[in-house]
């Protein structure tokens, strides 16, 4: 029955999109952040829900009258240059048998991300746009909170299987980097069960972070709580609701919780965290010997003995190929210096962004819930920072969703601060003449 639901949901969008193609943007942020095509059991986990959504939302485009060209700025230029970067150096990936693969996975990713920037665009838009990054990610944090609450916390979060945010820290990235935009959807809107929603959503995300039982994760969710806290309204109130959640929370944990916690401090006698330091290692080290284009696509998939050669350090684990575990590390080792620096930039490019369109935003009354979203995508930008620090997923859709959005926002926070400027009264600049002055000397003073 579910399956037949995704299935028809998929096929059902289709007209729609072909009549709208905004709406394929939508769809295909669904489809690929929440994956729901692999939440049932049957043909919809092979059903080709992306393929028939971007398709559609790329023929729609063609002759939609209302696109307009996609914002640039450092980051999306950055994205550009990735794109004809990946693709030059393509011929010369070490991994011929899987590079060209994963080469039209990420270029696909790109593409809609352009194709993002050209049909969104305006207050309707945007709004359904961050709507739907909320539903599709908030749902893995309200189901993920309350299974957990359920069953104390003895089992661990995950993602759906074979999607990007399978892993319990690639999930526990994701619901880091929503968890601000549902704490602002929820302090806006209007409906008192929407509200409810959103803050039942936020609050049950917090130990379905957690509970993936992920040390990236907490470090992750440690840094953006911070930052998310400054941006409540009743700061008094959840201090005093938060102490007995707390000492709660700390007699019913699990032991392993803090098993796993106190590894963070004693990377050194944990094999998990120094697998990890070997992977970066050869990373590091293929980027030293190859600056300009390091690996290639794959890296992960180099056969045992060439990967170890480019090792700092063996150990008493059994000694073979491993992903990166970091954004960083996985850019440097595919890509070499060179992609290192595009994708920095583009982190950065993105952060000033939303930097610059929350001062613009501030200060125009009607555009104080895009400010509130702008500065909200920003601490999801340092939880993806952080906690992508020990994960592979520099390729993720919601990172480049957010790289354009924060573009589509800027350009909207410019046109609206330029309106803002011209409709003000000039303003005249008179020179200081004493007032005892006759009244043509002044005039000409001025």
């Amino acid at each position: 029955m579910r399956d037949l639901l995704v299935i028809t949901l998929v096929l059902g969008l289709v007209p729609f999109i072909l009549a709208r193609a905004w709406i394929g943007v939508l769809a295909w942020a669904w489809i690929g952040l929440m994956n729901p095509h692999q939440l049932g059991w049957g043909a919809a986990t092979t059903f080709p829900a992306a393929m028939i959504i971007g398709g559609a939302t790329l023929i729609s485009l063609v002759f939609a009258p209302d696109k307009k060209a996609p914002p640039m700025n450092v980051a999306m230029v950055c994205i550009l240059l990735m794109a004809i970067f990946y693709t030059l150096k393509l011929p010369f990936a070490w991994l011929q048998a899987f590079a060209p693969a994963q080469w039209v996975k990420v270029m696909k990713i790109l593409l809609m991300t352009f194709v993002t920037g050209a049909l969104i665009y305006g207050e309707q838009r945007i709004k359904w746009l961050l709507w739907t990054i909320i539903f599709s990610i908030g749902f893995y944090g309200f189901k993920g909170g309350l299974f957990s609450l359920l069953t104390g916390g003895q089992h661990q979060v995950l993602g759906p299987q074979t999607t990007f945010i399978a892993g319990n820290t690639e999930i526990g990235l994701v619901m880091i980097m929503v968890l601000p935009l549902i704490l602002v959807a929820a302090q806006q809107a209007k409906q008192k069960w929407l509200r409810l929603l959103c803050y039942a959503t936020f609050w049950l995300s917090i130990p379905a972070i957690v509970f993936t039982y992920s040390r990236g994760a907490l470090i992750g969710l440690a840094v953006t709580f911070f930052f998310v806290f400054f941006k409540m309204r009743r700061k008094p109130l959840v201090v005093l609701m938060l102490v007995p959640v707390l000492i709660a929370g700390v007699a019913f944990t699990p032991e392993k919780l803090f098993d796993r916690a106190e590894t963070i401090k004693e990377y050194e006698e944990d094999d998990s965290a120094m697998q990890r330091l070997q992977a970066w290692s050869v990373a590091k080290n293929i980027a030293l010997r190859h600056p300009l284009a390091g690996a290639g696509f794959e890296l992960e998939r180099l056969e045992s003995p060439i990967w170890l050669t480019y090792a700092d350090f063996m150990g008493r684990w059994e000694n073979r190929t491993k992903a990166a575990h970091s954004i960083y590390f996985q850019i440097l080792g595919e890509h070499g210096f060179v992609g290192l620096i595009l994708f920095l930039a583009m982190l950065v490019g993105t952060l000033a962004t939303l930097s610059r369109a929350r001062r613009q935003l501030k200060a125009i009354p009607e555009a104080q819930w895009l400010s509130a979203y702008a500065g909200a995508m920003q601490i999801g930008m340092y939880g993806y920072m952080v906690t992508g620090a020990f994960l592979s997923l520099a390729y993720f859709d919601l990172l480049y969703t957010y790289v354009v959005l924060a573009a589509i926002i800027g350009r909207e926070a410019a046109a609206r601060h330029a309106a803002t400027l011209k409709s003000a009264p000039p303003r005249y600049n008179y020179s200081p003449v004493a007032l005892g002055e006759p009244a043509a000397t002044r005039q000409a003073a001025s």
